[in-house]
């Protein structure tokens, strides 16, 4: 007997061991990760997206009502701060009827051994996993407390609809937070994880409410309800319903930016680790984006169907309209640091979500000129450089066909301003000008914006914009202008979180900006930008009162693509409004994109108030004729003012013809805007 006692015993403590072996560590059960899905925020913290195929929404212990900790051990394991992990009144009773029956009809499980199970095994019954869901049960209750079990049974348990977790089962099935539901709710939910396809209220009423209603029963046997609080919640109706776990508005593009960075970073994982990207957007810019972008399109789409309508109701054109999602696009960054405040790529029919702000190559249209005469400062040309608008033939392509470019209204306008020919888009003035140029060097110039030298033509049409971009490298090109010559990196993560723990920034949000033009040539082309507000095809602009915005127009060939980009010194947004498909829009981009571009700012602007663009040292502002960009006489009547880096102010000056004896009132301003003054000292030398 006695060596059969001895072998029975080293039996045990062998199957002990085996099974202990298979038990997880201790760093293991103290670091419990519960699978919590990707949730994307905007910079000031309002939820836009949530991805991952479990809802799963941790609360601490501290934060869960105490009605549902009471109706949870009421219910589930009402010995559970009395016992050590397992029941063993319960396991006695569990394998007596095994024993008389032959049948498992009672597990005996405790809140501790469900936690075992939910966390660390599998849910097929065998009595090798009941074995360890024992000893596992012991060594939680050994290393975390019974609040900490609690917590953890309450954030993972299957509560059915993808919830996984309390707080998830009450924003699913109530659309309600944790202490906004009611008793009756409470005890719906706490009965859900026995079946939760059973017993679900969405699909089985009656037995949701008779699960519920033993919850209650529970709750009153165990005094942790008043007979009254269980008759009202006994009584009451089903008041669930499927609900979207809530967010606090759609940005549906930039949220699936933010879910492919996570994905290439993590992996699959990227779903369930408990990840918070916490994008650059401005939730106020944000939406103001959005609205702008539907209002223009729709305002768009009611004259163009009028116009069409009323021409060519029968024409191939007209039934392509009809079957084709008109799209646009804007994004607006800050110009210094080159976070993105605000980004809608489309309409995002169908729940598409091709970016057009990102993945569209649209031609760049007149959006290119600015840059190409940036390069013509930089070759010492001067805004009062004269250029002759004038007809060109040239040989065109490798059809050799000749190419007769023209001005929009078909107009020539003779020896004409850099200025002007910039402020009024003049397309013979930007070729004359390139051609003047070295095309190959213009090409390598205007890559120090970020223009990729593959998509640039070698050829004079590169100063009509036949080159393709997409808006958020043309919108990084801007930029150059706005904060005074530095080439930035667009970035739409602003940090990541992980558990609660920061993780260390994105690299690529660090990139350092690069000087890569001069000041004094982005303050020249900026002013020139402010004129295309005041005098030219962006004076819709001047709607929104602000002296502080500069910006460009941009129609391409046949109008397929019409853009609209301006800034002011802290803010920049860059509007394209077009089809998918080559279907020409039959108006200018100061009808379609400049609106879209004006509805945005309008409201953005109210977060950023007036400022003057920095005028750098080296530029002085002298009178010129404007007719010739030369000198002008003392007191000569119709001269303007003109600003000019220091060592390329005119030499020569105009002829001195009679003069009046005092400069007209208007002869103080220059295209609508305030004279900025000269240098006293190089005037009195000058004259």
């Amino acid at each position: 007997m006695l060596s059969f006692g001895l072998y029975s015993i080293a039996l045990l403590m062998v199957v002990y061991l085996y099974f202990q072996l298979q038990l997880p560590g201790i760093s293991h059960i103290k670091h419990i990760q519960l699978q919590v899905p990707l949730r994307i925020y905007t910079h000031d913290e309002k939820l836009i997206a949530i991805f991952g195929e479990k809802y799963c929404f941790p609360v601490s212990f501290e934060k869960i009502p105490t009605d549902i900790v009471n109706a949870l051990v009421a219910t589930e394991d009402h010995r559970f701060y009395q016992h050590v992990g397992i029941d063993f009144v319960s396991l006695l009773r569990a394998a007596h009827v095994l024993i008389q029956t032959g049948e498992k009809r009672e597990g005996g499980s405790t809140i501790t051994m469900q936690v075992a199970r939910n966390f660390f095994l599998n849910q097929r019954k065998s009595y090798s996993r009941k074995i360890k869901e024992i000893l596992l049960a012991l060594k939680i209750d050994r290393l975390l407390s019974k609040n900490q079990i609690l917590e953890l049974y309450l954030n993972r348990v299957y509560f059915g609809h993808r919830a996984y977790g309390i707080a998830a089962a009450a924003t699913i099935y109530y659309g309600k937070a944790l202490n906004d539901l009611t008793l009756a709710e409470m005890a719906m939910l706490v009965g859900l994880p026995q079946a939760p396809s059973r017993i679900n209220p969405l699909f089985n009423a009656d037995a949701a409410i008779k699960r519920r209603n033993h919850v209650l029963k529970r709750m009153l046997a165990m005094d942790y309800i008043t007979e009254k609080a269980y008759q009202k919640a006994y009584l009451a109706p089903i008041t669930a319903s499927r609900h979207l776990p809530q967010i606090d508005f759609q940005a549906p593009y930039i949220a699936e930016m933010a879910r492919l960075y996570a994905e290439h970073r993590w992996g699959k994982d990227a779903y369930t680790r408990n990840i918070k990207i916490y994008t650059t957007v401005n939730s106020t810019l944000q939406i103001a984006a959005q609205e702008a972008l539907i209002s223009g399109i729709k305002a768009y789409e009611v004259q163009r169907r009028s116009y069409e309508l009323e021409n060519n109701p029968n024409s191939s054109e007209s039934q392509a309209i009809s079957q084709d999602d008109l799209q646009g696009a804007i994004v607006a960054l800050d110009p210094n640091q080159g976070a993105i405040l605000a980004l809608v790529g489309g309409l995002n029919k169908q729940g598409h979500h091709f970016n057009r702000i990102t993945q569209a190559k649209r031609q760049a249209a007149s959006t290119i000129k600015p840059f190409i005469y940036s390069a013509a400062l930089a070759k010492g040309l001067t805004l009062a450089t004269i250029i002759n608008d004038a007809p060109i033939v040239t040989q065109g392509g490798g059809n050799r066909l000749l190419w007769r470019p023209h001005n929009v209204n078909e107009q020539f306008n003779g020896p004409t301003r850099l200025r002007v020919g910039l402020v009024h888009s003049r397309n013979l003035v930007s070729i004359r000008l390139l051609k003047r140029m070295n095309i190959k060097e213009t090409r390598n110039y205007l890559a120090r914006f970020g223009f990729d030298l593959d998509t640039l033509p070698n050829s004079l049409s590169l100063a009509l914009g036949s080159n393709l971009i997409s808006p958020l490298k043309l919108a990084a090109a801007y930029a150059v202008f706005a904060n005074t010559g530095f080439r930035i990196h667009p970035h739409f993560i602003a940090r990541i979180e992980e558990e609660g723990q920061v993780l260390p920034p994105d690299p690529n949000n660090s990139a350092k900006r690069q000087r890569v033009i001069t000041a004094q040539n982005a303050y020249l082309i900026t002013q020139a930008l402010r004129s295309v507000i005041h005098d030219g095809s962006g004076r819709r602009a001047k709607v929104l009162e602000r002296d502080d915005i500069a910006g460009k127009t941009g129609s391409s060939n046949n109008q397929l693509d019409a853009w609209f980009a301006g800034f002011q010194p802290n803010l920049l947004a860059v509007a394209w409004m077009g089809y998918d498909h080559a279907i020409s829009l039959h108006m200018f981009a100061s009808q379609t994109a400049l609106p879209i571009w004006i509805n945005f700012m309008r409201k953005a602007l109210q977060q950023f108030p007036p400022k003057v663009f920095p005028r750098p040292p080296g530029l002085i502002t002298v009178r010129i004729d404007p007719e010739t960009g030369l000198l002008a006489y003392p007191q000569q009547p119709n001269a303007i003012f003109e600003i000019f880096r220091r060592q390329h102010v005119p030499t020569l000056q105009v002829p001195y013809q009679d003069a009046p004896t005092s400069i007209p009132e208007d002869d103080l301003t220059h295209n609508g805007n305030p004279p900025e003054m000269p240098d006293k000292t190089l005037l009195e030398n000058l004259f």
